[in-house]
């Protein structure tokens, strides 16, 4: 029988680390786990695999599992032995953010990304990797498209899309920052084609930049937000990573 832990949905977890090296010994191992999972009144298992041993994926489909959810390097698939039995939904959403950096000029930072099909510019920006905190994660954008630093203030609004990638959705949040350096110097030459400050007013005029990136500006580039705030009490394992609260 393959080494398992218990889960909190009264399911087990199979021990990736101490699979069986041959597909033999792996689908034998696996039909015994099952049944005593079964006999035990567990509602699920969980399977994780590494890349590597994607070959023995058949074998665990033939017998029941479904695809959970992958990552590049490995895949988890289920088994409900209960109808209807809970696993944790699968990530829905990617996360986006743009960046609203207005220098002391009214001159706001704008670029232009080289499979760009228009002649518009658009807010520095990209996705929050995994792992990444909002507000560490535009002020990384900001300097790799542009070269300039600067400060995360306030998240000041945000918008979903769906149908997005992969047939998820998308969230895309809006944050202001404030400019500590001004020269231009893109990072990322591979994915930006130009980096400059325009003008705020002559941005929201200019009918090249799409209707909603001059709405947003024209919105968003004075608006009061939610400030990330440090919490006393928000410690330890159900700590909260980032928290923003409005300001008001």
């Amino acid at each position: 029988m393959l080494s398992f832990q218990a889960d909190a949905f009264k399911g087990i977890i199979i021990d990736t680390d101490k699979l069986p090296a041959t597909q033999t010994l792996f689908q034998a191992a696996l039909e015994q786990t099952i049944a005593y999972a079964a006999s035990e009144n567990k509602r699920l298992i969980w399977l994780t695999l590494p890349i590597e041993r994607s070959n023995i994926v058949p074998i665990a489909t033939e017998l029941g599992f479904v695809f959970h959810n992958c990552l590049e390097t490995e895949i988890t698939l289920i088994l409900r032995l209960a109808e209807g039995a809970y696993a944790p939904f699968v990530p829905t959403h990617s996360i986006g953010a743009g960046a609203l950096v207005i220098n002391e000029h009214n001159q706001i930072l704008v670029i232009r990304e080289k499979i760009a099909t228009g002649k518009g510019y658009k807010l520095p920006g990209g996705h929050i990797e995994l792992d990444e905190d909002i507000h560490s994660a535009i002020e990384r954008e900001v300097f790799e498209e542009t070269g300039i630093t600067a400060k995360f203030q306030q998240l000041v609004g945000f918008a979903n899309k769906h149908p997005y990638r992969f047939g998820k959705s998308n969230i895309y949040f809006i944050c202001r920052l404030e400019p500590i350096t001004t020269q231009i110097e893109i990072q990322d030459t591979d994915e930006i084609a130009d980096a400059r400050w325009v003008d705020l007013n002559t941005y929201i005029q200019d009918e090249t930049n799409s209707y909603f990136n001059r709405e947003m500006v024209k919105s968003l580039s004075t608006a009061n937000g939610l400030k990330t705030v440090e919490l006393d009490f928000n410690q330890g394992a159900n700590g909260k990573r980032e928290v923003l609260f409005s300001d008001n």
